[in-house]
């Protein structure tokens, strides 16, 4: 059985502070993720959001005698399958989530919820709540069908509802957790999600979202900068809690095995851990892809994952929503044909200088044009380069944004990748940067003229497309894929439609916590991928 959880869905709750490494960054994310304020987090796919949310809610949780704070955590991955035309259909699924997690939590912690606060939410029974949940999940099948959803409270209601629960059971406040708030690529679901959040807001409500860099649209009413605290999570390789966090991250999921492997060929994995740029999914993934922890496997590895497994991840993007195709090509072609090779080359001449110097950085002039900013932004919703700061000043005071390249990305640029990796990493220089000014001639090669919004037509194409995919498409591990294989559940579209206690039923020698996880993961995966 495959030791290494990619994804926090795999996870059973009892294991999740087990499983925690908290280095500062972290710390600080879960202390604001606990306090009173609405906070939103940013951070590209498998950096740890949800687990870090996950976290939280079990320190709240652990916490509630003393605190009297109620940790909710609602995941919102399913949003991918809304499809009716009901006006504002998202704001409603959201409100019927909401409560009817609230209810689940109070009716668990044998809380009485006064005939006034019952008042205000309406006759809303779990049954009546499930049924309304689901009608909106599967709207993707009927989509013209219309869904009524009248019995719903108004947000104002449904706050002035909380706080009566709250006065009368001596509850200090509600914190929310919104996982996969804004992660498909509909600006309008995600607009409607942040004022929804804007609002659900008073001294006895805080909430969280966790969101993807580059594809998150906060919409006109939501203002970042005063409507929340906004965060990100960010692994800094040049910190010296770096290998020594990753390598705890690995140990704690691997137990003995890893420990021994890392101790013997510690060189190798810290090559494999800086590759991963913080990110613990990619560290997993090519520990796992790597035969033995030496430099022959090491090299193959990042050769293969970071020159093209990772690569053909965010051309598939294109391939699915072919309004960003013209975006998603040329922000590949750019970066992977001129930007890594310019930052390769500058490297392998200055790291023999007396003072020696390297790079993973690269800038773009702020008024550059917008397709190109939007290119950059999808190539930082897959991680192969994050934004590291805004308003830098380059040559001649030309002001612009910063950018960090996957250092894999960079690094498999060399035929022994383990040889150099060292001397980069410990000469890296923020101030070393690529300059791309706001008329530069790669940008007269991207097209604009193909460049057109999402419609819900090619949302649903989409959808018709990922469902009929195989099982072994997914991102999960072998042990999981050979479990699903195993009732014979072939394609996407049958695992969705197959309910959990048919798993728990049929699974050989699996009891109902890990058929749960094994469902829960699955289905993480399957609607990451049909969303993007």
């Amino acid at each position: 059985m495959n030791k290494f959880y990619y994804r926090t869905e795999s996870i059973k709750k009892d294991e999740i502070l087990k499983l925690f490494v908290g280095g500062d960054s972290e710390n600080k994310i879960i202390e604001s993720f606990c306090s009173q304020q609405h906070v939103v987090l940013e951070g590209s796919r498998g950096s740890g959001k949800s687990f870090l949310m996950k976290v939280s809610q079990s320190n709240l949780s652990n916490s509630y005698e003393q605190t009297k704070v109620i940790p909710i955590y609602i995941t919102f991955m399913h949003s991918t399958l809304i499809h009716s035309p009901t006006p504002n259909q998202f704001h409603f699924w959201m409100m019927t989530k909401i409560i009817r997690e609230t209810l689940k939590v109070l009716t668990k912690k044998g809380i009485i919820v006064s005939n006034y606060a019952q008042s205000l939410i309406g006759d809303l029974t779990d049954n009546k709540l499930q049924t309304l949940i689901q009608q909106f999940e599967s709207s993707y099948k009927t989509p013209n069908k219309t869904i009524d959803p009248s019995e719903l409270p108004e947000i104002s209601d449904l706050n002035d509802a909380i706080e009566e629960i709250c006065t009368e059971n001596d509850i200090s406040y509600f914190n929310y957790f919104f996982d996969e708030s804004a992660h498909v690529f509909r600006p309008e679901q995600q607009r409607q999600f942040f004022t929804l959040f804007r609002d659900f807001k008073s001294p006895y409500i805080s909430c969280n979202a966790a969101v993807y860099p580059g594809v998150t649209h906060y919409g006109d009413s939501f203002e970042l900068t005063h409507d929340a605290t906004f965060l990100r999570i960010e692994r800094d390789l040049k910190s010296s809690d770096y290998l020594s966090d990753m390598e705890e991250m690995v140990m704690k999921q691997g137990g003995d095995v890893w420990e021994h492997k890392i101790k013997s060929n510690r060189a190798y994995f810290n090559t494999l851990a800086m590759s991963a740029g913080g990110n613990p999914r990619l560290l997993l993934k090519t520990l796992d892809a790597t035969d033995k922890l030496n430099s022959s496997s090491v090299n193959s590895v990042i050769r293969t994952f970071y020159r093209s497994e990772i690569w053909n991840e965010h051309t598939q993007l294109g391939d699915k929503y072919k309004g960003h195709k013209e975006l998603i090509d040329w922000g590949r072609k750019f970066v992977e044909d001129t930007v890594i090779p310019t930052i390769h080359k500058k490297n392998i001449e200055r790291l023999k200088r007396s003072q020696p110097e390297s790079s993973l950085y690269f800038w773009i002039q702020k008024d550059s044009p917008q397709e190109i900013k939007e290119a950059l932004r999808l190539l930082s919703y897959t991680g192969i380069i994050r934004k590291i700061d805004s308003g830098v000043k380059a040559t001649k005071s030309a002001i612009g944004d910063r950018y960090e390249v996957k250092f894999g990305c960079l690094l498999a640029q060399e035929k022994t990748p383990t040889n150099v990796s060292k001397d980069i990493i410990e000469n890296l220089s923020l101030n070393f940067f690529t300059e791309y000014g706001s008329n530069n001639s790669n940008y007269q090669t991207i097209d604009s003229d193909k460049i057109f919004d999402f419609t819900n037509a090619e949302f649903l194409e989409n959808i018709t497309t990922q469902l009929n995919k195989q099982i072994s498409d997914l991102d999960l591990t072998d042990w999981q894929k050979s479990k699903i294989d195993s009732v014979n559940i072939k394609t996407v579209g049958e695992l969705l439609n197959t309910d959990e206690e048919y798993l728990i039923d049929n699974l050989v020698g699996i009891g109902p916590v890990k058929a749960r996880t094994i469902k829960n993961s699955a289905t993480a995966e399957l609607l990451e991928t049909i969303s993007g």
